[in-house]
């Protein structure tokens, strides 16, 4: 039986309006969107070096192959392809991510993965909302007022 091989994403290259995830290339050697013969494919011990949920998280081949979408063009049907290499990709969408994030390697992670999807300005509620008009007659009593 062969041992699980795994592909490395990047959450620091992928950013959040990027169209697609970018992965590893082989050897350690580059980055690529596509996931074809370019792309790095990891034995765990790699893996799990690599892993570390801050910048890299190593996902099962098979995993990240059952996300894939079709090779991107500039237009559908149109002979110019989106990138230098052929094959296809995975989009970045939170769905994705969450995929990939629930069934990523936890060894050797240092934190809980946060891609730049999931990044952004986070409503605060901890702000006190003002009194409402029944109670300002009682607070203005309190104080010797009206």
């Amino acid at each position: 039986m062969k041992p699980e091989s795994y592909y490395i994403a990047s959450l620091k290259h992928t950013r959040k309006d990027h169209e697609h995830i970018t992965w590893w290339g082989k050897n350690r050697c580059g980055y690529t969107l596509v996931v074809a013969d370019v792309i790095g494919e990891y034995a765990a011990e790699d893996a799990a070096d690599l892993n570390n949920g801050i910048d890299y998280i190593a996902v099962p081949v098979n995993v990240v192959r059952s996300l894939l979408s079709p090779e991107p063009y500039f237009r559908p049907h149109a002979p110019a392809r989106f990138y230098d290499q052929r094959g296809p990709v995975v989009d970045n969408t939170r769905a994705n991510w969450n995929r990939l994030i629930a069934m990523s390697m936890e060894a050797g992670r240092a934190e809980k993965p946060k891609p730049s999807t999931f990044r952004g300005t986070r409503r605060s509620f901890a702000h006190t909302a003002p009194a409402s008009a029944a109670q300002q007659p009682a607070a203005m009593a309190d104080q010797g007022g009206a």
